[in-house]
């Protein structure tokens, strides 16, 4: 995918998404009260169920769900039923399931550092104090950055709100299975900076370890792919276990930079 860089001083994208989040929040105030339904015992398995609003270039905004349980991750996009995502926590592998070729892309984890990267980001951590709570826990600003040389003395990579302390086992989750999709990423890249592989591509689809997980829980985000995230609602609910068993008729394989190989 081409990555496409939005460059922007520090003071006018900070004001543009300040703006977004008060319309998001005019839109989405159960997410600013944040109340979790209550689930009767022995009516399912009780998993977080996050609801999201994407969007990326050339495409309408579409909705995304997210069912979270203590060891799995499942993600669905509302209205399409072509495949869904499942990652096994236990085993730190993602599932990607297409119904299309009855195929399963399993992607293991492979170990990496940031250091790897050919390219040295920085970070800005602010407090959003005009915003809105959520759940009693304030926002804040995370941006990821490099410093370049001419009339843009730098470029944000990477922009997201988040709240502190919201969710904590869910944003831990989601960052294990951020740094194995980004473990997959970094399998296959050559570090080469070009003009499809620009920097920030590097710093946010590539080497990207989730370390804003650590923070709280993004409940907005821009990236430098122009892709744009918006978490619309959390609430706890029961599904049932099957919603994270794979199809057993399916064929399973993995890929690398080189060579597609069937598992079974």
């Amino acid at each position: 995918m081409m990555n496409t860089i939005i460059s922007s001083n520090t003071f006018l994208c900070r004001t543009v998404f300040k703006l977004l989040l008060a319309v998001f929040f005019l839109i989405s105030p159960s997410l600013a009260s944040a109340k979790s339904e209550s689930v009767s015992p022995g009516s399912g398995l009780q998993v977080y169920q996050l609801s999201y609003v994407e969007r990326e270039p050339g495409t309408d905004d579409y909705e995304v769900t997210m069912l979270v349980s203590d060891r799995y991750i499942r993600i669905d996009e509302k209205g399409e039923n072509s495949g869904y995502i499942i990652y096994d926590d236990k085993e730190k592998v993602i599932y990607s399931v297409s119904h299309h070729d009855n195929s399963v892309l399993v992607i293991r984890p492979f170990e990496f550092s940031d250091k790897d990267s050919p390219v040295s980001a920085k970070i800005e951590y602010l407090e959003l104090a005009d915003a809105p709570q959520v759940s009693g826990k304030k926002i804040y600003n995370y941006r990821t950055y490099i410093e370049t040389t001419g009339d843009v003395n730098e470029l944000t990579c990477m922009e997201l709100q988040l709240v502190e302390g919201l969710l904590p086992e869910v944003s831990a989750m989601l960052k294990r299975y951020q740094k194995v999709v980004s473990g997959q990423q970094v399998r296959m890249t050559d570090n080469v900076i070009n003009e499809m592989q620009t920097a920030c591509y590097y710093v946010d689809q590539i080497y990207n370890t989730g370390d804003y997980y650590d923070k709280g829980l993004p409940i907005q985000e821009w990236h430098s792919n122009e892709r744009f995230k918006v978490l619309t609602s959390y609430r706890k609910v029961p599904v049932s276990p099957e919603r994270f068993i794979l199809p057993k008729d399916y064929k399973q394989f993995s890929i690398d930079a080189n060579t597609k190989s069937f598992l079974n």
